[in-house]
């Protein structure tokens, strides 16, 4: 397992680099990067992020909170619920 590069699609913020599969809401938080992060349980939907790039998908909780919340963002995803294992590119989901 080789560590992954996070991009920010509005280079905002410099890339972030983190362990495979890790909880990546604990990384960016340590990396001060501009995704915020509310309940860090997939309710709150703060986190909620365009997610490009192969990753494994939501599972049935998250994808409901996404259907609701998002219904236009099919590439939506909960970041505190994503463990990573490829390199992406984000872009915050704008309520």
């Amino acid at each position: 397992m080789s560590p992954v590069t996070v991009h920010f699609a509005d280079d905002s913020h410099p890339p972030v680099t983190v362990p495979d599969r890790c909880e990546l809401a604990s990384h960016l938080d340590i990396h001060n990067s501009p995704v915020l992060f509310g309940c860090r349980t997939g309710v709150c939907g703060i986190c909620a992020a365009v997610v490009e790039g192969a990753h494994p998908p939501a599972d049935e909780a998250e994808r409901e909170v996404l259907d609701i919340e998002w219904p236009r963002e099919p590439g939506a995803r909960l970041l505190c619920q994503l463990r990573p294992t490829s390199d992406l590119t984000i872009r915050k989901v704008l309520g």
